[in-house]
């Protein structure tokens, strides 16, 4: 999204789904993975390094879902604003 430019609507509201079941997926796989990491030993856990960190990935989307959503909200009520 540019600046303050509007998206479509639909668009948006496509691309909230999307994120919103992307951190349901990830927040399961990370529940997961805290009750994994209890049950292991040090070396067990050694082993996960470099797989894929579902926290990391889970606040990434929800930073980009709330950037994204305020950037939307703001640019709709300055058009809103600006237009009465």
């Amino acid at each position: 999204m540019e600046s303050l430019q509007l998206e479509n609507f639909t668009t948006h509201n496509q691309n909230n789904e999307e994120s919103v079941s992307q951190v349901l997926k990830l927040s399961q796989c990370y529940k997961k993975s805290l009750e994994d990491e209890e049950n292991m030993t040090e070396e067990q856990k050694a082993k996960n390094v470099g797989k894929q960190d579902p926290k990391r990935h889970l606040d990434e989307t929800v930073n980009k879902m709330l950037a994204d959503n305020i950037v939307q909200n703001l640019a709709s009520m300055m058009d809103t604003a600006s237009f009465q």
